[in-house]
């Protein structure tokens, strides 16, 4: 986090960099269009909000990964698979190309966090009444997340056809991911949803030990799994909704994160799943920090730093795994 907060487009110390933080904690005030405001500024509302962000959001991102493979029972599931990252994506771009807000607010007023958050949710309300309605196997449930995904990236795409240069590359760097614009607001509430869900999660830790054990097993144990399996996609939902709702789509990090952690710490989630939200945590910043290394002016977003990062870094964990993946 101290590495992170010296990149960026101001070239300032490391030292002035601590000054000004120390400054600012004790309360001091500089005068308005002095270089020590705007260097205050800079270090205080833009680079720490997004570094503060990095770290929460990473660790909700493997977190939530980690259960979802649990879950699943599927080592290729992530976050993402129920078709939240699709359905964020159309809600933005509603509001970013039409103007459609579920509140409707425009989209400076919030308007497109709260679309991306809300539709977000749609397509696991979705598999979850398919799951109720009929007994489903965890597979069915990922096929049912990749019809969904389809659906929504179909619409977006209709969308994205019809917008102009502008808003077009607006909607893609958010597809992509991008921690440019988080700003202090946005945290609170994100970081309250994510810290809460991996607490909750912690303490469902035992029995989603028992549901990795399968379906019959856990139920011969006294575990309901369908409602299990329900409480866990609502508590994840609500952790990446919030997540993505603010700085569009970050891959991999739900991925490849709880592979490495399993290689390391074998699969018990009550360890699981705090060193996934560690790992995680520094895993998402130390990206950021690379691509504002690269572009201090943010140039290159941290998704793709992290597609950089995360594919070969998963094709090596897959060839490594030899006949098992997971």
């Amino acid at each position: 986090m101290g590495l992170s907060i010296y990149f960026g487009g101001s070239d300032l110390s490391l030292h002035h960099i601590y000054e000004l933080i120390w400054n600012h904690i004790c309360g001091m005030k500089y005068e308005i269009g002095t270089d020590d405001f705007h260097d205050d500024y800079v270090v205080w509302n833009i680079r720490m909000p997004r570094t503060v962000f990095a770290v929460i959001a990473g660790a909700g991102l493997a977190a939530g990964g980690a259960v979802m493979q649990s879950v699943m029972k599927n080592p290729l599931a992530d976050p993402y698979t129920t078709g939240i990252s699709s359905g964020a994506c159309f809600g933005m771009a509603l509001a970013i190309v039409l103007g459609i807000t579920v509140t409707g607010a425009g989209i400076n007023d919030m308007g497109g966090i709260i679309n991306a958050f809300i539709f977000a949710l749609i397509p696991v309300v979705i598999v979850i009444v398919i799951t109720q309605r009929s007994e489903v196997s965890p597979a069915t449930l990922i096929l049912v997340g990749v019809a969904i995904t389809y659906i929504f990236n179909a619409f977006t795409t209709i969308l994205m056809m019809i917008s102009d240069s502008e808003t077009l590359a607006t909607v893609y760097r958010w597809q992509i991911g991008s921690f440019s614009e988080i700003l202090w607001r946005d945290i609170p509430v994100m970081a309250a949803i994510n810290l809460t869900g991996i607490f909750i999660l912690l303490l469902l830790s035992r029995k989603l030990n028992i549901l990795s054990l399968g379906d019959n097993s856990a139920k011969s144990l006294g575990l309901d799994v369908d409602m299990m399996r329900i409480v866990c996609l609502l508590i994840i939902s609500f952790m990446i909704a919030s997540v993505v709702c603010y700085c569009g789509i970050i891959g991999f990090v739900g991925l490849i994160i709880p592979h490495i952690v399993r290689k390391l710490i074998q699969s018990d989630n009550l360890f699981v799943i705090p060193a996934s939200a560690a790992f995680g945590a520094v895993f998402l910043l130390a990206a950021d920090t690379i691509a504002r290394y690269l572009s201090p002016l943010d140039a290159i977003p941290v998704g793709v730093v992290m597609a950089f990062i995360g594919s070969p870094l998963f094709l090596f964990i897959i060839i490594k795994s030899k006949k098992e993946v997971w």
